[in-house]
């Protein structure tokens, strides 16, 4: 039993530990408006996570600042609530912002590690 107890204990410390590592870096509220807005990161990552909290949301495109330079990806996803999905940049990038088109009406979160 006491095993058991260590295991379940581990499994919930490493899940914990899971979510920690993802840092907000905007809570944005799309209008009915196809609109692109700048938001600053300043930070080294690989993953990008969208969060889509109230309402219905797409994410047409995203552009990864690093200074002068910048990278699009192509997003094209909608999403609705509760709902998430991780962009993988395939590498690590010390992007300094995104630039992200998107669509609502909706509330979403936007994560990276």
């Amino acid at each position: 039993m006491k095993k058991w107890m260590a295991m379940a204990a581990m499994l919930a410390l490493g899940a914990t530990t899971a979510l920690a590592d993802w840092h907000v870096v905007a809570d944005v509220t799309a209008t009915d408006q196809s609109e692109a807005r700048e938001i600053a990161v300043n930070r080294s990552i690989q993953t990008v996570r969208f969060e889509c909290k109230s309402g219905s949301v797409i994410v047409m495109t995203m552009w990864v600042r690093e200074g002068a330079e910048k990278t699009e990806y192509r997003v094209a996803r909608q999403l609705a609530p509760g709902e998430k999905f991780d962009l993988d940049l395939g590498q690590v990038r010390n992007a300094t912002g995104f630039r992200i088109s998107d669509k609502g009406p909706g509330r979403y979160k936007i994560g990276v590690r």
